[in-house]
Formats: C-alpha cells, sequence, structure tokens
C-alpha cells in the first residue's frame, strides 16, 4: 500500500495498488495476426505460439474443443505446445467431469481460475496437482467459453504463467477465451461434415456420444436405464433428424 501526497497535510488517504491491465493496442496488435478463413489446427497453434506468446507469456499451452453431456466431457479438437508427446497420448478422448476438479469449477463457474501449487485452491484434485509437479508447469491459468444452447466449448489452459499478477492473468484470459473459441468452432466446421445437433434432444445427444465411445445399444441401454428396443427407436429418429441413414455415417462425420 502506498501514500497519496498530501501525507504532509494530514488529509492523506490509502491507495490501493492496481495491477496494470492488458495493453490495448498490444492486444490489438495480437487481432490483427488472428488467422481467417478455413482455419486448421497448425494455423491456431501457430498464433498461440508467436503473437499470442508475445502478449501472454507461458511456457506450456492446452487447447481443447468437445462436448458436455451426462456429466461426461468428450474432446473432439486438442492443441497443445509444449508437453511431451507421452502426456498428450496418454489424455483421455472422453472423462467424467469430476475426475478434475479445476474443469469441474470451471464448468460451474465460468470464470477463470489459476492453480499455483504452493498454494492450491480447494477444488484441486490430487490427480492435478500431481501432474503439475510431475511436469514441472508452474502455476496454471485455465478458462474458456461453454455454449449452453449446443452442451459444447472451448476449454484453455496455461502453463508456467506469472504467479505474482493474479489480476492481470485473468483480464487476459477473459480477452483470449472468446478467440481461440472462435478459432475452434472455424476449425471444427472445416473438419467435419455438417450436422446440425441443435435440432437434437439432450437425450438425444447423449445417445451419439455414447455411440461416438463405441459402445454397442445393449450397454447404452444399460447405461441410461431403458431398454434395448428403446435406444434403437431413439437411434431412428436422431438419423432422420439429420438426414442419415446409419450408425457409421453419423461416427464418420462426427469423429
Amino acid at each position: 500500500m502506498r501514500r497519496s501526497k498530501n501525507d504532509e497535510l494530514g488529509t492523506a488517504r490509502p491507495v490501493q495498488d492496481v495491477s496494470p491491465g492488458p495493453g490495448l493496442q498490444a492486444w490489438i496488435e495480437v487481432l490483427g495476426a488472428v488467422p481467417g478463413g478455413a482455419v486448421t489446427e497448425q494455423q491456431i497453434l501457430v498464433w498461440v505460439e508467436g503473437p499470442l506468446r508475445r502478449f501472454f507469456p507461458f511456457q506450456r499451452f492446452l487447447g481443447a474443443y468437445g462436448r458436455l453431456t451426462g456429466g461426461r466431457i468428450r474432446m473432439r479438437n486438442l492443441v497443445t505446445s509444449g508437453y511431451p508427446d507421452a502426456f498428450v497420448a496418454g489424455l483421455e478422448e472422453s472423462f467424467d467431469l469430476g475426475a478434475r476438479g479445476c474443469f469441474a469449477w470451471w464448468v460451474q463457474n465460468r470464470a477463470a481460475f489459476i492453480l499455483d501449487p504452493a498454494d492450491p485452491p480447494p477444488f484441486a484434485t490430487a490427480r492435478e496437482l500431481d501432474e503439475i509437479r510431475q511436469l514441472s508447469l508452474g502455476v496454471v491459468a485455465g478458462h474458456g467459453v461453454i455454449d449452453p444452447f449446443a452442451s459444447a466449448g472451448t476449454y484453455l489452459s496455461f502453463a508456467g504463467v506469472a504467479a505474482d499478477q493474479p489480476q492481470h492473468v485473468r483480464m487476459c484470459l477473459n480477452l483470449i477465451a472468446p478467440v481461440l473459441h472462435a478459432l475452434f468452432l472455424a476449425t471444427e466446421q472445416v473438419a467435419s461434415p455438417k450436422l446440425d445437433l441443435g435440432k437434437l434432444t439432450e437425450r438425444q445427444r447423449e445417445l451419439v456420444d455414447l455411440a461416438l465411445m463405441g459402445l454397442p445399444d445393449k450397454t447404452i441401454a444399460s447405461r441410461l436405464g431403458i431398454s434395448e428396443h428403446t435406444v434403437g427407436n431413439h437411434f431412428r429418429v436422431i438419423y432422420e433428424r439429420l438426414g442419415i441413414s446409419k450408425r457409421s455415417q453419423l461416427i464418420a462425420a462426427l469423429k
């Protein structure tokens, strides 16, 4: 805390130190370098490792676009920078939301978070802290964007960020998250044939996710507590609404 120049007059009031916000001109320059048109994952990575890193210093990056249904996350697109291949290969394509406390907290609060292993937040799991220590990640900051109408969104994690400027880090993430979300959406649209999942109900989207995991109708029925016959009826309606005729078309279009 510092004091104003009026100290000698006896009228001084305490003035709080305020962390500087992101530089507007620097951010405008970063936006000017955002790839356009038919965006690829490689273009996202080039932007993240170049212009974005100069604006927001970090050591490692992980960005993923996926869907959330029935308390389970299924990743569709994944872009990483700085992580060892073995770690990336070991990431689950699908996992329960409760398995990662920071991710679950973010989904519930839709706000940026900072995970400092020296003073971890109460929602961090032992698994997440072990990963930070094993990979020497330092301070990790996460944020993203969720589209509640599509039950889908983009999650971002930056490792090795500044530990002494939490307010600045959160402000930067609030700027970065919607831009990367838009880039991942552009990549998704380029990479996959268009199926309008917005035509499906929440239960139908849940069945689609289970089908994409490679589960047969019998197993899906057991998981959802319905009959195998009902599962079959659901998929017939799903195919009709999406303009396809069989499971293989569904999986090929959404994988």
